[in-house]
């Protein structure tokens, strides 16, 4: 008999957005080749990828990329980023040479990342062909955080083995990489939830009863924030607003309830809601705009990512912006009522998963 074909998935553990950018393609992967045996290789929590991930086959703990160091969900730590940077490059050739090695002995056939470059650059000297797969890399990421005081060396390195993948596929909406030249842009890339709105109004009413209030989930995208939602709006049109929100913030407001406490997994909550409050982050938009919720987003204009995300989400959706500060007081009546007045809206399909499972699938050689 022919052995499976194997496939290794690098995934970043900077927030859940890149586990919810690549398991919809890797769960068509295995729609079209259903022998596929799948590896991830990871830092995320492996409820949290068995979740995402249809079949699993193998999981390794690695912290080959933790993205940037943040303070938290609107801030970026440079300093300690780039020591985290320098630490990964000590020894860097025989980093790469002892992963091709695991490669070949696992016989590793394709490897897909989102978005480590190690695992991507151990691929090229196994002779894998790779994948990477996401809205940004972090070699840009890096260059526009330090600045003057570029590392050149290790910033060098991140685009060369970003440049060696057979493609770095861009979904819609990415990022501008202007010093790669293997991009081949795809349309986005999510797993639309299914909306389950009386299933979660009956849930909310059970923990308070109010009449007909509006769905509002909250959410920052997998890295902590703390929010007390203590001056927030209650109501709109004589309808209470009710708040879907991480634990630690669910005690702050009378009207909010943790959302391991609805039952519903993230992208049915997100299908199911009136509208999302959250940052500028792929997952979030990507997931709302295949469910056509309105988005209520906060500034995030440091992060380079950010153009890409809002001018596409802009165009597509009905969403509104408002700043940090206003988050925080719950200065935002105007921008909610307009989006609860607006309602969803068409929804976006997630193209990408088929066109990037079709590339990819491509590569595996027959045996």
């Amino acid at each position: 008999m022919p052995r499976s074909h194997h496939l290794l998935v690098a995934i970043s553990s900077h927030g859940f957005g890149h586990l919810s950018q690549v398991a919809p393609v890797v769960n068509r992967l295995h729609a079209l080749i259903p022998q596929l045996k799948i590896t991830i290789r990871a830092a995320l929590p492996e409820a949290q990828l068995q979740s995402r991930i249809h079949h699993l086959d193998n999981v390794q703990y690695a912290t080959d990329d933790f993205g940037m160091v943040m303070n938290h969900a609107f801030s970026v730590d440079t300093e300690a980023s780039l020591a985290r940077y320098q630490g990964l490059h000590q020894d860097w050739d025989d980093k790469v040479n002892a992963l091709a090695q695991q490669f070949i002995d696992s016989q590793v056939d394709v490897v897909l990342a989102d978005v480590p470059y190690l695992p991507i650059a151990a691929a090229q000297i196994a002779g894998i062909p790779s994948v990477a797969l996401c809205s940004l890399n972090w070699a840009d990421i890096l260059s526009h955080y330090v600045g003057l005081e570029k590392p050149q060396a290790i910033i060098d390195t991140m685009y060369t083995a970003y440049q060696s993948a057979r493609y770095f596929l861009q979904p819609a909406p990415s990022m501008d990489m202007p010093r790669l030249n293997n991009q081949r842009t795809i349309g986005p890339c999510c797993a639309p939830g299914v909306a389950q709105k009386q299933t979660l109004m009956s849930t909310v009413l059970q923990h308070k009863n109010l009449n007909n209030p509006w769905l509002i989930l909250v959410g920052m995208g997998g890295i902590p924030f703390e929010l007390s939602l203590k001056h927030w709006p209650t109501q709109h049109q004589g309808r209470p607003l009710y708040y879907l929100v991480s634990p630690s913030s669910a005690n702050t407001h009378p009207n909010a309830l943790s959302v391991e406490a609805t039952g519903l997994s993230y992208a049915d909550l997100v299908a199911s809601v009136d509208v999302i409050i959250t940052k500028p982050g792929y997952g979030m938009f990507a997931e709302a705009a295949a469910a056509g919720v309105p988005v209520l987003f906060t500034a995030r204009n440091e992060w380079p990512e950010t153009e890409a995300l809002v001018t596409w989400l802009q165009s597509k959706a009905h969403c509104a912006q408002i700043t940090t500060d206003a988050l925080r007081a719950g200065a935002f009546e105007q921008e909610l009522s307009q989006l609860l007045t607006q309602g969803l809206y068409t929804p976006v399909a997630p193209t990408g998963n088929d066109e990037a499972a079709a590339l990819i699938g491509a590569l595996f050689t027959r045996h």
